[in-house]
């Protein structure tokens, strides 16, 4: 893939997936040999689902609303990121978690994301980017 095809790839994958928690639309992004590890807890394709179900249990509303550094590295099909997530439980309350994610792109899809993860306000997220 070309650096505008990762772009908008990731990029549409953010808005389906994590801001909008869809997960029927996760086929369309992910490969299903996807590998997913975020501190530490690795994850298959069926659990990534599982943790966006997980996800639209225990939040009202999670945004990433923009990349605070992205780069991308077509040689080798990786996409570097890093972003805060503004997360909404279904308490009412707001924190924010930091994330540094590398992802593998393959076939037009994400097959690989390895990632750290650090809630910056809310300790209760710390274990969001892995929740089952």
């Amino acid at each position: 893939m070309e650096k505008q095809e990762m772009k908008r790839l990731i990029e549409d994958a953010y808005a389906e997936i994590l801001n909008s928690l869809k997960v029927d639309k996760i086929e369309k992004y992910f490969g299903t040999q996807y590998l997913q590890t975020t501190d530490g807890v690795n994850s298959t394709f069926n659990q990534f689902k599982k943790h966006i179900v997980a996800l639209q249990k225990v939040t009202k509303k999670i945004q990433v609303t923009n990349f605070q550094e992205e780069m991308f590295d077509v040689k080798n099909q990786k996409i570097f990121l890093h972003y805060i997530v503004d997360v909404t439980k279904v308490d009412g309350k707001e924190g924010h978690v930091e994330v540094f994610a590398v992802f593998t792109v393959n076939d037009n899809k994400i097959i690989r994301c390895e990632e750290l993860t650090r809630a910056l306000d809310d300790k209760t997220l710390n274990d969001l980017g892995s929740k089952q």
